[in-house]
């Protein structure tokens, strides 16, 4: 069992909201995820440089396959030598009001999963269920069509190179999957993590909390899970934070109750396993803002064409670097 301990900065800039227009075109098969691979990346993976490579894209194209957004994420790839991390994330993530995001989550709705979330009984609210400013990572931003599309960095996910990383098949000898743990850190980037009231913040992955039917546990805890239904249905278990301190919508490990098994976005990952995305997972990312399709594709088709409009609303943009220690 790899445990895994969290640090957090977080540094603020404001960028003008931009108003959009979206010129017609044919739709794609799949969202981009583009990866810019650091030289330290190649680096300190030295030999495996390659089949790291492979491992981070076989593992973005899983993701992007899954998801039909006109949009690219772009994400830069970076390593360091030794241990002192396992994986990490580094994100930019913006504020807005509740209702602005109530309306771009609705506007974007396009699944049944979608539409049970939006429903009088689904899991997001019609008012702010709670006071607190809400954050969406950037990349979820252009998802919901609160930002363009564009070509500039999205975040950095970064991994320790020294770890005992499987970058193929099912990991032996005590090896990490590390086609989990890249979608683990790439999901985050896309908006997968939860503030749940830290600082007063929250993100829309806190809306679908619950420890109870219709009973909302939107700042993490004991026996919170996700559900879209408000409630009614548990999907999966999330991790509770009061107890070790890491992330409060990653799934719980086996002694919280969690189901134990194999799945990229659990807490702890296991040694001699591969962690893969499970339909929870994709779910999860459908109804924090992006579009799932019933099958993948491989062969992605040009984005749509924006035309920014000037603007007088503030679009605050953070940087949230995250680090994953042993």
């Amino acid at each position: 069992m790899r445990h895994i301990i969290k640090v957090k900065h977080n540094n603020i800039w404001l960028l003008p909201l931009a108003t959009l227009c979206f010129a017609a075109a044919p739709a794609r098969a799949n969202l981009i995820i583009t990866p810019t691979f650091t030289t330290n990346f190649n680096d300190n993976f030295g030999l495996n440089a390659a089949a790291a490579q492979a491992a981070w894209n076989a593992a973005a194209a899983t993701i992007a396959g899954n998801f039909s957004d006109n949009i690219h994420v772009n994400i830069t790839v970076d390593a360091i030598a030794g241990t002192s991390i396992f994986g990490s994330s580094d994100f930019l993530f913006a504020t807005l009001s509740y209702g602005a995001l109530r309306t771009a989550v609705v506007n974007d709705a396009t699944t049944p999963d979608d539409a049970v979330a939006i429903s009088a009984s689904g899991s997001i609210a019609a008012v702010s269920p709670v006071g607190g400013s809400w954050l969406v990572s950037k990349p979820q931003a252009k998802a919901l069509g609160l930002l363009p599309d564009d070509l500039a960095n999205d975040g950095t996910t970064t991994f320790g190179a020294g770890n005992n990383f499987s970058f193929s098949g099912t990991p032996t000898g005590g090896a990490f999957d590390f086609q989990g743990i890249a979608a683990h850190e790439i999901t985050e980037v896309m908006g997968r993590f939860g503030m749940s009231g830290n600082a007063g913040k929250f993100t829309l992955i806190d809306e679908f909390s619950y420890f109870g039917p219709s009973l909302r546990q939107l700042l993490g805890g004991p026996s919170s899970y996700f559900s879209i239904d408000g409630g009614a249905t548990l999907q999966k278990l999330f991790n509770d934070s009061g107890l070790n301190g890491f992330d409060s919508r990653d799934w719980a490990p086996l002694p919280q109750g969690g189901d134990g098994s194999p799945d990229a976005f659990n807490q702890f990952s296991s040694a001699n396993v591969i962690n893969g995305l499970s339909e929870v997972d994709l779910r999860v990312m459908d109804v924090i803002g992006y579009d799932r399709v019933a099958a993948a594709s491989t062969v992605p088709e040009p984005s749509t064409t924006a035309f920014l409009f000037p603007a007088l609303v503030p679009f605050a943009i953070l940087l949230r670097r995250r680090m994953d220690l042993d």
